[in-house]
Parts: C-alpha cells; structure tokens; sequence
C-alpha cells in the first residue's frame, strides 16, 4: 500500500475518530458538565462558585470513604452534606441495604423514595458512579450515585439536584459546543493533515525521481529541500550520498585514466634504455666491438642505461608508496644552515666537470631549524636541480640556489637560465610522466618522476611548491615548509 493511500485512510479514519470523540464527549461528561453548570447558574450562583462547591462535595465524599468511612451511615453526616446540596436546588438519598432515607433542607417524602428505587433499578455492571435523570412532580431531577462497596452493609449515596430550568438551554449549549468543537477540529486537522501529506509525498516523488536517474547512471543533478523534518533530512542525506558517489566516480575514472597513461609511460620509458641496452650487446654478440676500447665503450653506455633504469624503477616504487601513503618519514629538528652547506657539497661533487656554475646564498639564519625528514628534502633539491642540468640550453648554463626565510617558514628557490617554460607547460610541470616539449627534449634521460616526487614530499611537511618562468630565459622552483612542523613521522 502507498504512503499517499495509507494517508488519505489516515485522513478519513481521523476525521471519523474525532467524529466520534466529540458524540462520546457530548454524550458523557459534557452533558453532565453543562446541565450541572447550567444548574448553578439558574440558582444565582457564578460559575466559579459552583465549581468550587462541586469539587469540595466530590472530595470530601472521596476522604471520607477513603480514611472515616464510619461516618457514612451517620444520619448527622449525611444530613450535612444534604445541606450543602441547597444551593444547587438538591438534595441528598441515602440507601443502606433496604433503607432509603432523604436529607437536606429541601428534602422529599416517601413517594419520593419509591419512585427513586424504581428509577435505579440498573444493573450494577453498567457503572458504579452513574447519573440519572427522572421526571417527579413537573420537575427535572438530575441524580448522581455513588457507591462505597468497601462497607460492610451496601451504601449508595444519591446527590440530586433540580435541572428543570435549565435542560433546555443545556441541551443547546451541548448542541453549539459539539458542532464548534466539531468545526474547529475540522478547521484545524484538515489543513494539517493536507500539508503533512504534502510535506511527504512530494519529497518521496524527487526520491524517487533521482533514485531512477542514479539507476540510468545519471549522476548530473542535484536535490534541494527547505524542509526542517525527518524528510527533508532524509533528502540531505540523499544528495550528500549522492555527491560523495559522482565524486567517488570520477576520481575513479581518473585514477583509472592515470593508470593506463602510467602504463603507456612506463612501457616507452623502458623501451628506450633497453632497445639501446640491446642495440649494444648485439654489437658486442657480433663481433663489432673488435677491439679493448670500443669494447669498453659499449659497456660504459650499457652501464649508464642500466643506471637509468634502476632509477626510473626507484622513482616509481618511491612514488607509488608515496601515493598509497606507505612511505615513512622521520621527522627531526634539522639545522638549515648545516643542512645547507651538507647539500651544497654533494650538488658540486654531483655535478662537477659538466661545465654547470652552481652558486647559492643562505639567509635563513644561523640558528635556524626546521622539523623535516632531511633525505627526503635533500632528494627534492637534488631532482630539480638534475631536471636543470638535463635540460639546460645555455652556453654558460647558471644554477643558483637560495634558503631563506619568511614568515615562519623555511623557502627554497633554484633557478636556471635554460629554455623555461610556457604558461600551459607550468600547469604540468609537477604531473608524473610529464615533459615539456617533447620534441625538443626526446633525448634527454629521465623518469618524468621527479618533480611529482617533489611535490608529493613537499605536501607530507605541510609545505608549498609551485614554478614560474620566462621562456628562453629562466626557470625558477620554489618550495616552502613550515619551520615548526608538528608532524609525528608516521604516514
């Protein structure tokens, strides 16, 4: 069954509910409410007055049935609270057993009695407390009674009162009180009920609607609600499940994108060094290194292709445990200016003989410290500044290298005078795999891996890296961690 069918079965068996709450109320306690209210008035008295004397006759009847029930069958007791019937026109009768006796000032005889036994003549089980309403004398005689079985000799009190002047406009004012509530419960549930409705079903219609364009794959859209309840949360959740889905997808159609690129660049990056690698030992197989020097220059290039390789494959198991978070790091205080200087001396042994001028200046002070892992950092300096050499296109070519400091944090810039880069070619430069002109730079030795690693190592210290250049000009790195990195060393 629907929802919008269990609500409209809802919506009819409320108003039937209230229907039939309201004919029960009218038929029970408002009509004797309104008649003994009515009473009361007729007798001069104000409404408050009289409700203040029923509750205290009702009480004391309960008190003394609960804690002096003695008192009950004393001609003085219920000659008293027949007394205080008076201003309601009434009277009291009690029945002990077979004894029937009136008290109060107003008071009836004999006749009275009889016509009184006959009248309660109701079976027990109907209610122990019950009201009746008898005709004596032209009058309208309105009886309450109530039992107290707990005493030995069965007692019933009988508090009466005179209605005659009153059930007609009581009858009346039941009538208006009935068709108001009514009205008002019908004012009140049935708008209610209509934008409950409404406040569910439409929302179950985008629910429905965006389940069905999930299911076709379509991902494109967005669900809003301004509802502050269960569904409009509901609905929330539902567009927050369904971002987290389309953001889950395409970050795996894009990694799954750089997996086959990563499978292309690997395949040709490999392919090179070992076609020359095979190139060379053919030639040795052959015969056509014929003699000790030739020999020994094949074994040289052989020996340099193989040294590529194993970097490339270190670059790219580094990286990968980079990616998959596996890379521990070791975290310390490191002296910039001790690092500084310990860096320097492997760059100008590194790359001493190849003609390169490598000058570098240091202003970040001479106590200055910065928590980092200080091989992963050195690797960082020594990759860009290897990418420098490789593609240098300079006569002279220049690389200059600068620490210093600024805002609280420790800044690396290494520049080149080489070929620099283009604007688009920046956006890429940090991209594993990526070469700037490849035209250009076909013969030039690498992995493509460098800067990614850069980058990657870079963002574990809470650090920045980004490039600018001029084409033709320069080519400047800048990196910057923070000096007081609160890392734990655990990735």
């Amino acid at each position: 069954m629907s929802i919008r069918l269990k609500l409209l079965l809802t919506y009819i068996v409320g108003i039937l509910l209230t229907a039939l709450i309201v004919a029960a109320m009218g038929i029970g306690i408002v009509s004797a409410a309104v008649s003994y209210f009515a009473s009361s008035l007729a007798k001069e008295q104000s409404a408050e007055e009289a409700f203040r004397r029923s509750i205290d006759i009702v009480v004391d009847l309960r008190y003394a049935e609960r804690y002096a029930p003695e008192h009950l069958a004393s001609p003085a007791f219920a000659a008293s609270f027949g007394d205080r019937l008076e201003p309601f026109g009434g009277f009291l009768v009690v029945q002990q057993g077979a004894r029937w006796e009136s008290y109060g000032a107003l008071k009836e005889g004999e006749a009275f009695l009889k016509f009184l036994k006959q009248e309660a003549q109701i079976p027990k089980h109907h209610s122990d407390n019950m009201f009746l309403t008898s005709s004596w004398e032209n009058r309208e005689l309105l009886s309450l009674r109530y039992d107290f079985p707990e005493i030995e000799s069965p007692l019933s009190y009988y508090l009466i009162i005179d209605v005659t002047d009153t059930e007609a406009k009581g009858d009346r004012f039941q009538l208006f009180l009935i068709l108001g509530v009514s009205v008002l419960l019908g004012i009140i549930l049935v708008p209610l009920l209509w934008i409950t409705t409404m406040d569910i079903v439409r929302p179950l219609r985008k629910l429905e609607q965006g389940s069905r364009r999930i299911a076709e794959g379509d991902l494109d859209f967005r669900l809003h609600s301004k509802l502050r309840n269960e569904v409009g949360s509901v609905i929330r959740s539902y567009e927050k499940m369904r971002s987290e889905l389309q953001r889950s997808i395409s970050a795996q159609l894009a990694l799954e994108e750089n997996r086959k690129q990563l499978v292309s660049n690997i395949s040709h990056d490999l392919k090179t060094p070992l076609t020359s690698i095979k190139g060379y030992v053919e030639g040795i197989r052959v015969g056509i290194a014929n003699d000790p020097e030739k020999l020994h220059k094949y074994i040289d290039v052989i020996y340099s292709k193989t040294l590529d390789m194993d970097r490339m494959i270190d670059d790219l198991f580094l990286l990968s445990k980079l990616d998959l978070q596996q890379e521990r790091f070791h975290l310390e205080a490191v002296p910039l200016q001790q690092f500084y200087e310990q860096t320097m001396n492997e760059l100008r042994m590194e790359h001493e003989g190849e003609g390169i001028t490598l000058t570098s200046e240091y202003e970040a002070g001479p106590d200055a410290a910065a928590m980092m892992d200080a091989q992963k950092i050195k690797r960082v300096i020594l990759n860009v500044v290897s990418n420098s050499v490789k593609f240098t296109d300079k006569p002279e070519p220049r690389i200059h290298i600068h620490f210093g400091r600024r805002e609280g944090q420790w800044v690396v810039g290494i520049t080149d005078n080489g070929p620099g880069l283009t604007p688009d070619e920046l956006e890429h430069i940090f991209d594993r795999f990526y070469r700037a002109d490849a035209n250009r730079n076909q013969n030039v030795a690498g992995s493509g891996l460098g800067l990614a690693i850069a980058k990657q190592v870079i963002t574990y210290h809470g650090g920045t890296i980004h490039a600018k250049s001029e084409p033709g000009r320069y080519l400047t790195i800048l990196f910057a961690i923070p000096m007081n990195n609160d890392r734990d060393g655990r990735t």
